[in-house]
Parts: C-alpha cells; sequence; structure tokens
C-alpha cells in the first residue's frame, strides 16, 4: 500500500506541472465488495465542457469468492451483486455539482463458471472457487463466534443516495465536499443506515491530443451505525489515478489504478484492508448518436482485497 500510495503522490504532484483543461476521463468505479458498498468512497466523475448537464447510467456486474479465517474473524463472500447507478452532473462557470442514485441486488448468479473460465485462459489464481458449489449465494462475517452479518438469499433495493457540490477555480482542481443519505438498508446490504460524509480533489489533463489523464485524493467519514458491528473505519482514504489514449476520434483506451485504506478497524482480513485494484476500459465517445459508450473491468492486484473481477458498462451523454 505505501508503494500503491506513493504512485498516487507522484501522479499528483505531476498534475500540479500540467496544463489543465476540462476533459473528460476516468471512471466512476470503486471497490465493490458488496460488504463494503454500504461505505461512501468518493469516486472520478466526469463533467461537461461548459455549463449544462451530464448523465451517465453506470451498470455492473461483480462476482466475489472470498473465504478467509483469522484470528478471531471469519470471513465468507461468496455472491453475485448487480448495480445500476444513475449519475446526475451539472456545471454552471466554476461550480460544480453531482448525484448517484444506485439500485443494487445480490444473487447467486450465474457467472461462476464463465468466471473460473476467465482465470484459466489469463492464467489467474482461482483461490477457494473449486471448494464450493457454483452459483450460491453466501455472505458471512463472524467475529468472536457471533456473526456480524449473515445472509444467504437473494435481496437488494434502493442504495445510499450521494449528493455533493464542488468548486473549480481556474479550470485545474477541483474540490468536492459530499453526503451519502441514509436512503439503502442494512438488511439487504444497500445501505449501512448513517449519513456519511467525503472531501476530495480531482484533477485531469492532456499530455497531447493523444494522451491524457487523471487523479483523484479523498478521505471519506462513515456515520456511526451498527453495520459491521459497528467496526467501519472512522476514516477511509481513498486515490484513483490513469491515463486514457485516444486512437482516433471513436475510440479510447483507459487504465485506471482504484485503492483505498483499511475499512474495518483492527479487522486482519485482507477483504476489509488496503485495496488496489485496476480497471481496464475502452470508450466510444460517438458510437450512439450523442451518447457514449465505455465498456470495463476490474481486476484485484492486491488479491483478495477487492472482488475477483467487475464488468461494467456505462451510457453517457452531456446536455449543453
Amino acid at each position: 500500500m505505501r508503494r500503491a500510495s506513493s504512485a498516487v503522490g507522484c501522479c499528483i504532484v505531476f498534475l500540479a506541472s500540467a496544463v489543465p483543461v476540462f476533459a473528460d476521463g476516468g471512471y466512476a468505479t470503486r471497490d465493490l465488495n458488496p460488504l463494503l458498498q454500504p461505505i461512501y468512497l468518493p469516486t472520478l466523475a466526469s463533467f461537461s465542457g461548459g455549463n449544462g448537464w451530464r448523465i451517465d447510467h453506470s451498470f455492473y456486474i461483480t462476482n466475489t469468492l472470498q473465504q478467509q479465517d483469522k484470528g478471531n474473524e471469519s470471513l465468507l463472500i461468496d455472491v453475485e451483486n448487480y448495480r445500476y447507478e444513475l449519475g446526475l452532473r451539472y456545471r454552471h462557470d466554476k461550480w460544480l455539482a453531482r448525484m448517484e442514485i444506485p439500485l443494487l441486488r445480490n444473487s447467486g448468479g450465474v457467472l461462476d463458471s464463465t468466471i473460473e473460465n476467465w482465470h484459466d485462459f489469463f492464467g489467474l489464481p482461482q483461490g477457494k472457487r473449486t471448494q464450493f458449489p457454483r452459483d450460491q449465494i453466501r455472505l458471512d462475517y463472524q467475529l468472536d463466534g457471533s456473526s456480524a452479518q449473515f445472509n444467504d438469499s437473494p435481496g437488494g433495493g434502493l442504495g445510499d443516495i450521494a449528493i455533493a457540490v464542488g468548486y473549480q477555480p481556474g479550470g485545474g482542481w477541483a474540490y468536492f465536499a459530499g453526503i451519502e443519505l441514509p436512503t439503502g438498508s442494512i438488511e439487504e446490504l444497500s445501505g449501512n443506515e448513517a449519513a456519511d460524509l467525503a472531501l476530495w480533489a480531482t484533477r485531469h489533463y492532456r499530455l497531447d491530443e493523444k494522451i491524457g489523464s487523471f487523479a483523484l485524493l479523498g478521505v471519506s467519514f462513515p456515520g456511526d451505525s451498527d453495520y459491521l458491528d459497528g467496526r467501519i473505519a472512522e476514516r477511509i482514504w481513498v486515490g484513483q489515478f490513469g491515463f486514457d489514449y485516444r486512437f482516433d476520434a471513436g475510440a479510447i483506451a483507459t487504465l485506471q489504478f482504484d485503492l483505498h485504506s483499511q475499512s474495518v478497524e483492527a479487522s486482519k482480513l485482507t477483504a476489509f484492508g488496503n485495496s488496489v485494484q485496476m480497471q481496464l476500459g475502452l470508450g466510444f465517445p460517438r458510437l450512439i448518436g450523442e451518447h457514449r459508450l465505455d465498456l470495463f473491468f476490474s481486476e484485484d492486484i492486491l488479491v483478495g482485497s477487492a472482488p475477483d473481477i467487475s464488468f461494467g458498462l456505462r451510457l453517457s451523454r452531456s446536455y449543453l
């Protein structure tokens, strides 16, 4: 994590010396561990180049199988998670506003065999996948022999709605403050039933007409609740950075890294510790009329610190 944090720091220092522009880069992705989705983690978001609206429709499918016992804790996550997120962005001169409205569902899913074949094809480790039945759902976090969170049936619903305002002086760094409202449910794993706060800064720049870069550095302050036995960390640091390459006006490739610090206090479990994952994507700015389409997937670089794999699709359009 120290090495990853250093990489974020170097990227941000480089951003400070780059030429600021209004740019469209980076994904509003995050750690989609189904037990951590109720926690507010700030993410990158693109805004219109001029005054006006931008609307994003984002879809994620995440398949996770993690099993670990350490000290007085044990964890089993065997679930396929579906997440739809409506993202609303608005720019007026130097002022920015954004809202995310998520819908979530956890189920046994149908992709376990596909994920195993994916890992075999790319030579990735299977972990303990072959030791569990395919397409089952089971989320079980045990602490001192008692269940802090348990679920073995499909469920979901409206998640926690996030609202943020930002200010971008001079077109360089943009500074945000946000709140995530307790609109979700602990029982359905769609919310932590507390108001979470977050502060973060983002910056985009272009090296030339082909290569661009982007970064985010922020901190989340989860609200007090009984979720995960009330052991959610008081502060969670978040970093995102990456690059995009424009092949031409019709195709853009993106490489992005997402990081966050430990999410559950005093936990020795990898799934609740420092996390590093990689996003790979391909964007098509004008594939469907005025809409931009992005296709991407993520892999856990720090193995076990994030879901095994997530597939994402984002359809967006600006209204100036």
